[in-house]
């Protein structure tokens, strides 16, 4: 049976932003798809600068290639300036005992977000039933509008119709002043024939 060689290597990562941008997990993932028997990777503080502290066990084809993947790729958030890799000699965690961890960790973590992020939800939705209830109101008082402009336009439909009424009545009113002019005048006329009829006979 062919042994399959070990090696250890310890891998710092050094920048000012590789800190709360999900370095480890993203960590955790490459050593997965490496094939690594073991990992680690931790926090640190060096001098005021942010790091992290990879520990790395596996072939040496496994760790290789988890350090060409972490020199040549990083999270999206995060800012590296420099990364150094040395071997290691010490114990490192099996692989799938650190991403447990891990994974407890970062529900942790995640739980008071998310209740956090609940209460938000919360005070959206009261903020949310204050402006449907104004909209409300609103809707209400534009259903009141158009009440008072169908009230006014059964109104005007009635003043339309008495000025209809009343413009009938003066036509009327006026033809009968023609009718009755028209009547007067023929019988003067006749009372001016009568009385020069009588004023030539004499």
């Amino acid at each position: 049976m062919l042994l399959v060689e070990m090696m250890k290597r310890k891998i710092q990562i050094f920048g000012p932003n590789v800190h709360d941008v999900g370095y480890r997990p993203w960590l955790t993932d490459a050593a997965i798809d490496a094939g690594l028997n073991g990992f680690f990777a931790s926090n640190r503080m060096d001098d005021k600068i942010q790091s992290i502290l990879v520990l790395a066990e596996g072939d040496e084809d496994s760790v290789a290639y988890l350090e060409r993947f972490v020199r040549d790729n990083t999270p999206e958030l995060a800012k590296v300036d420099r990364i150094d890799t040395e071997s290691f000699t010490g114990s490192v965690m099996p692989l799938d005992k650190y991403a447990a961890i891990n994974t407890s960790s970062q529900m942790n973590k995640a739980i008071p977000l998310l209740l956090s992020m609940d209460g938000k939800l919360d005070n959206m939705n009261g903020k949310l039933d204050s402006v449907n209830g104004k909209l409300d109101s609103v809707n209400g008082k534009l259903d009141s509008m158009n009440g008072t402009l169908d009230s006014m336009n059964g109104k005007m439909d009635g003043m339309l119709e008495k000025q209809d009424e009343t413009i009938s009545e003066i036509q009327h009113m006026h033809e009968d002043l023609i009718n009755r002019s028209d009547f007067r005048l023929t019988r003067i006329e006749k009372d001016i024939k009568t009385i020069k009829t009588k004023l030539s006979l004499r």
